[in-house]
This record gives structure tokens, sequence and C-alpha cells, in this order.
């Protein structure tokens, strides 16, 4: 029994990360070509880029906000994991469980920062017509993902 709560740890990490990274790969590198990809084959959407941009936009974006909340719940579930680690380690393993422990604050920050202000924000500037804002803001979202 002394080793169920390590395990646990170990693979709630394991598949708290599989999901979130997984998730964001498929939507990167599956949604979004697609949906690029088909909105201009579209012959409703042909000449009309602007309207191209906002249909395929929508959907990556949609899926995006739809997967924010699987990110938040990966990020508190590998947060959990690792203080479950941390508190089992031995205190010379301490010191490299709190680094760990300090990245997984910033995974789960970043993907808060990304939902509550940065998506918001993005949706303001697109609304309200600021093409300049918002691509702005997208190239920071890119950023942020890239280096997560």
């Amino acid at each position: 029994m002394k080793n169920a709560i390590p395990i646990l740890a170990r693979w709630l990490h394991s598949v708290s990360l599989a999901l979130w990274l997984g998730g964001l790969i498929a939507i990167g590198a599956l949604v979004a070509p697609t949906a690029f990809h088909i909105v201009r084959l579209n012959p409703a959407f042909t000449g009309n880029s602007t309207l191209q941009a906002q249909i395929a936009g929508g959907i990556v974006g949609g899926s995006l906000k739809l997967f924010n909340g699987v990110c938040y719940a990966c990020g508190v579930l590998l947060l959990l994991a690792n203080l479950l680690l941390w508190a089992g380690s031995s205190r010379s393993a301490r010191l490299a469980m709190s680094l760990i422990l300090l990245i997984s604050l910033i995974l789960l920050g970043t993907a808060l920062y990304q939902g509550f202000s940065l998506f918001p924000a993005m949706d303001t500037a697109q609304a309200q017509g600021n093409k300049a804002l918002f691509d702005g803001l997208h190239l920071r979202y890119e950023h942020l993902s890239i280096q997560i």
C-alpha cells in the first residue's frame, strides 16, 4: 500500500500530460489545417479570404475554447500528482521535485492566462474589427503555446 500513492501519482502525472499535450497537438496539427483547407475548398467562400479566415478561425478558436476546460483539469491534476510525488520524496530529491512543481504551476498559470485573459481579449479585438490587435494577441498565443 505504501507504493500505491507514488504509482497513482506517476500515472496521474502521465495521463494528465498526455491528455493536455496530445489535445493541443491534435487541435494544432489536425483541426486547424483541416478547417482552413475545407473552408478554402468550399465554393461558397471562394474569393473571400476574410470570410474564410473568420470561419476557419472560428472553428479552431471554438475548439481551443472548449479544450480550455480540459487544460485546467489536467493542470490541476498535474499539480496534485506532483505535490504527492514531492511529499513522498526523499529530502535530497525534493529540490528537483520543487522545480517540477514550479513548472507545473507555470503550465497551469499559462493555461489560465490564455483562457481568462488572452482569449477574451482576442474575441474583443475581433468583434471591434481591430485586426492589428487581434494579430498581435494571436501571435502571443502562438508563442506561449510553442514555449509550453
